[in-house]
């Protein structure tokens, strides 16, 4: 008896817990069991080939919305070149409209809900030449459940770790009941025991995995489960490994900072979902928030300087329209974390908000991911409008090569929103969206987007406000300015061989900038990293970018790129203030 376990993922560096959990479950029918992974970016052929060689009895797909189009594509081929194999589903895509896809796919059946007891009755079943006796659903909420802790560490056995994010599970279930999500549908938690979590994160961390994402919906909503398994994390820290959390930010308290404090930079980030500010709507969707209180406490994480700080909002929910999101993102813009996701509303099957649909007038993609098309509150052009300023704000923030030059551009907006508004209708004016654009080329679009808009602002505000330098002071030329930020972002992230065109020519600097690399290759002051290079060594290593109009006097900026900033992976600076006359 083969048995084939299919997971599709969306890309390569992704595991599959669930398929790794199904086998690992198996017991002492696991030999029978086989796993292969596949991506939603390889060909259906190649897949079909793949599974046709493994000559399976039994083949199960773990579906989600991610990957349902493409098993769609080759499930009816696999019928013809598999005709006496038994095919099998499972996931959240197809759990909650099992006889439908059972129908759509000509399925044996579906396995619905929690996986893993049901699949040991479905491999025993067969194992045992009982697979007539299996119903077409197979509904794991209605058979004993394996807890966490019963469930075998299933990832001793893989050894790609070097190139993969590994998705971990220590708690499953959620304590709040949001409509558009699927984890409001369960009504029980689970926690697996913490010193089983620890001594399975020692295993990540003994093999240096890059990360560990866990999938905990709110990670941090029992304290004594979450508080020690961070200790254990800044105990065992292995200077590599970074560890993702999705958590509740206003649950938050002293005894977190305390420990945040002395974490590694880097080594943790934490992912927070606040979704909307508007407080109708967070009611409407049954979201529990103390913005004020979350809003607190990532200032405070983001103060720290050692936590990569991730944001959610989601366009499209109920009662939100284009003003009121603009609030939202306002709001969290206004917080300053390393990453803001402006997602879209995923109508997801089995949600309550899937059932209040047609209340709200949702309409909705046909096929998965279900995205919003348009709402009682948002047209499609308003839905379109927002697409584009989540493209920009991906170019251009998220990216994390633009911090400076988006802080000084904001002066010139009356808010954030309106300033990445600005920025995609450029984009949109100059038929932008859909180019593959160079790093240098969005810089330069940036640059004469940015400068057409201070134009507009001194041309009607006193110039006295109209920009200010990096010390605060007022500009005396603020477009100038504003180019000498975008050559310091420029030149932050890497030492770029072709000089772009916005930035100064540094010939009349040239012997000023090779006073500045001697000094550093004798007394070694400000990166002590590279102590060992010598002056013509440091010339390749360092750039040195002189600033005539950000700062009082002229003054020189040093980029090293052997010490990187690890929550954005920038380069890092230190500022040389040249007192000599300029020739």
């Amino acid at each position: 008896m083969k048995i084939l376990l299919v997971a599709v993922n969306a890309k390569y560096i992704h595991s599959n817990p669930a398929v790794l959990s199904l086998r690992a479950c198996a017991g002492e029918y696991q030999s029978c069991v086989d796993v292969i992974e596949f991506t939603i970016n390889q060909q259906g052929s190649y897949i079909l080939q793949k599974i046709y060689r493994k000559q399976p009895d039994v083949v199960a797909f773990s579906c989600y919305i991610w990957n349902f189009h493409l098993i769609d594509s080759i499930i009816f081929d696999l019928h013809t070149i598999l005709p006496e194999a038994d095919i099998w589903a499972g996931g959240p895509e197809v759990s909650y409209h099992a006889e439908e896809i059972i129908d759509r796919w000509r399925l044996r059946g579906v396995m619905a809900g929690p996986g893993e007891g049901v699949f040991r009755r479905l491999v025993s079943s067969y194992v045992q030449n009982r697979s007539a006796d299996l119903p077409m659903v197979l509904d794991g909420s209605r058979l004993p459940r394996l807890t966490l802790d019963e469930i075998p560490f299933y990832y001793k056995d893989v050894t790609d770790f070097d190139h993969r994010i590994i998705y971990y599970e220590s708690s499953r279930g959620c304590p709040f009941s949001c409509s558009y999500c699927l984890s409001s549908i369960e009504k029980t938690m689970d926690f697996a025991s913490v010193d089983r979590v620890c001594r399975e994160l020692d295993f990540f961390l003994e093999k240096k995995v890059p990360q560990v994402k866990f999938v905990d919906r709110t990670f941090n909503c029992k304290k004594d489960h979450a508080l020690p398994i961070l200790e254990h994390i800044l105990k065992y820290d292995n200077g590599v490994t970074n560890f993702h959390f999705e958590i509740a930010a206003d649950l938050l308290d002293d005894d977190y900072f305390c420990l945040f404090e002395k974490l590694r930079p880097g080594a943790v980030q934490l992912e927070i979902g606040v979704q909307s500010t508007n407080e109708r709507t967070l009611h409407e969707i049954r979201r529990t928030m103390d913005f004020e209180k979350a809003a607190a406490a990532v200032r405070r994480i983001v103060k720290l300087g050692r936590i990569h700080v991730h944001l959610d909002l989601i366009a499209g929910l109920p009662y939100e329209d284009l003003r009121s999101f603009a609030g939202s993102f306002n709001d969290v813009y206004d917080l300053r974390p390393e990453q803001l996701q402006l997602g879209f509303l995923k109508v997801l099957k089995g949600s309550e908000m899937e059932k209040k649909a047609p209340e709200y007038e949702i309409r909705h993609t046909a096929l998965p991911p279900y995205e919003v098309l348009s709402t009682k509150w948002l047209s499609y052009q308003d839905i379109c409008h927002l697409k584009q300023i989540e493209e920009v704000l991906e170019i251009y923030y998220n990216s994390s090569q633009f911090h400076d030059s988006l802080e000084y551009l904001n002066l010139f907006f009356e808010t954030p929103y309106k300033m990445y508004e600005f920025i995609a209708a450029w984009y949109e004016e100059h038929k932008l969206f859909g180019i593959q654009l160079s790093r240098v080329q969005k810089y330069e679009e940036l640059m004469k987007c940015g400068e057409m808009r201070i134009s507009r602002w001194i041309r009607d505000h006193d110039s006295a406000a109209a920009g200010v330098g990096a010390d605060g002071h007022p500009a005396d030329d603020p477009i100038a300015v504003w180019k000498e930020h975008l050559a310091c972002d420029l030149y932050l992230r890497e030492n770029m061989k072709n000089r772009p065109a916005f930035c100064l020519s540094m010939e009349r600097w040239k012997d000023q900038i090779h006073e500045i690399l001697h000094e550093e290759a004798e007394r070694h002051a400000l990166f002590p990293v590279l102590s060992d290079r010598n002056y013509r060594e440091l010339t390749k290593a360092l750039h040195v970018e002189v600033l005539e109009h950000l700062f009082r006097e002229p003054a020189a900026l040093v980029f090293c790129y052997e010490e990187r900033d690890p929550l954005t992976n920038n380069g890092k600076a230190r500022l040389v203030i040249m007192r000599q006359e300029k020739p």
